[in-house]
């Protein structure tokens, strides 16, 4: 016998409509008995949970600071229903928003209700880009702001605020709000899990990456001991630590110290800012501390006190001399390492890092944390001290299926083919 059940993800609001709005039903007794069984069903489960009735309702607004109060209490409360990352909680959006001046209308909130309860949020920088022949696009960055500068802070793990009972339906409420935007011409999201972007539905749009990273991590669910989680790495990475730690206490006695308050954790920034411009202010990236947007963002994000749970700094002391630095985001039972700075070591055998890491990683152990995550970017020790296969992270631009858009994709391609002959050739010459 035929029975229609609502799928799962279909909105009992709209299954109960449905079923009201039916003219006649031609159905045998059996039929009618399982009608009744499944509409039974579905009243009891409105009756335990009345927001299951409830239809979704999305609009979108431009953020000023009269809004700020109100969008602080959303977040905050739909944080805890969330399946969050650090980089998409409150106390970093709160920076975020805080270096904007919202009076010119250039961050859009998208905000999905039902009911009376907000159950999911997505906030926009807006940028107007110049392409070519005195023609202009309007890119909408989520959690960003378009500007090179503000973005230096480089938002990891970036996706929508959603409740976790209501993911792709939320989803996919905010990606139909996004496609009514008739201005709207590019969307860039990132750095943001392939997962991620595969959920949106985005009508009328095409996607291009525009950049690839791998992220690593540590998996430390189940371990109870900083020997525990070692025995899940290599042998090689085991000998290198215990060797550097062997050495370093024959001297005198580690120290690993976390900041605890607000002038404890300015100073240690200030001692990174300095580690970090040595090492980083003559390369190609340079230090994101000679960048002011950056370092008062990192000033802030320290000192405000709603933070201070989710902001770790640790210091490596042998006596009174700091061997190094790091710097942690935490949200729930994940650990974000964020940034380090590492004095120089002459003994070559003597691998700072990885200590500063493995003891970090054993106070996390401690505290029941079930992942150390290292963030994106390619880097040797990440890879040895990871317990679990790489993870991706990219940047993507959703942009909008209009001839311009298209034809710019084409000259994008073009540049491509040309730059990239031109490198091959120079290297090959060099290579003679």
């Amino acid at each position: 016998m035929l029975v229609f059940k609502p799928p799962e993800y279909l909105n009992l609001y709209k299954f109960h409509t449905l079923l009201c709005d039916l003219k006649w039903v031609s159905v045998s007794l059996n039929t009618l008995n399982d009608f009744v069984f499944i509409w039974n069903t579905t009243l009891s489960q409105m009756e335990k949970d009345p927001m299951l009735s409830l239809p979704f309702k999305t609009s979108s607004y431009h953020l000023d600071e009269s809004h700020m109060q109100q969008l602080a209490q959303k977040w905050v409360t739909l944080q805890g229903k969330a399946n969050s990352s650090a980089f998409i909680a409150w106390f970093w959006i709160e920076q975020w928003l805080a270096q904007k001046n919202l009076s010119i209308h250039n961050c859009l909130c998208v905000e999905v209700k039902q009911g009376q309860d907000t159950v999911g949020l997505a906030l926009f920088g807006i940028k107007t880009q110049r392409v070519f022949w005195g023609l202009s696009v309007n890119q909408y960055f989520l959690h960003k702001s378009g500007n090179t500068k503000e973005d230096q802070t480089w938002i990891e793990h970036n996706t929508f605020l959603l409740h976790k009972d209501f993911e792709p339906q939320l989803s996919n409420e905010i990606c139909q709000e996004l496609a009514k935007i008739q201005h709207l011409d590019d969307i860039k999201i990132g750095l943001s899990s392939p997962h991620f972007i595969n959920t949106l539905n985005l009508v009328g749009f095409n996607l291009r990456t525009e950049l690839s990273s791998p992220g690593y991590l540590a998996n430390l669910a189940g371990l109870t001991s900083l020997d525990g989680y070692l025995a899940t790495l290599s042998k090689n990475t085991r000998s290198h630590i215990k060797r550097s730690m062997k050495l370093l206490n024959e001297k005198s006695p580690l120290r690993l110290v976390l900041a605890t308050d607000a002038t404890e954790k300015n100073t240690v920034l200030n001692n990174i800012a300095d580690l970090h411009r040595i090492k980083w202010r003559s390369t190609v990236y340079g230090s994101g501390f000679d960048n002011p947007c950056f370092y008062d963002f990192h000033r802030g994000l320290i000192q405000d006190e709603n933070s201070a749970q989710n902001c770790r700094l640790y210091t490596l002391y042998q006596d009174d001399i700091a061997l190094g630095h790091l710097y942690l985001l935490t949200q729930g039972d994940r650990w974000s390492f964020y940034l380090s700075a590492l004095n120089f070591n002459e003994d070559n055998r003597i691998k700072v890092g990885l200590v500063i890491h493995s003891l970090v990683i054993e106070q996390a152990i401690k505290q029941g944390v079930a992942v150390y995550d290292f963030l994106a970017g390619e880097a040797q020790y990440k890879n040895s001290l990871s317990n679990a296969p790489p993870y991706e992270q990219n940047i993507y631009c959703f942009y909008r299926n209009t001839p311009l858009l298209l034809f710019r994709e084409q000259l994008r391609k073009c540049k491509r083919i040309i730059f990239g002959g031109l490198f091959s050739i120079l290297r090959m010459k060099f290579n003679d």
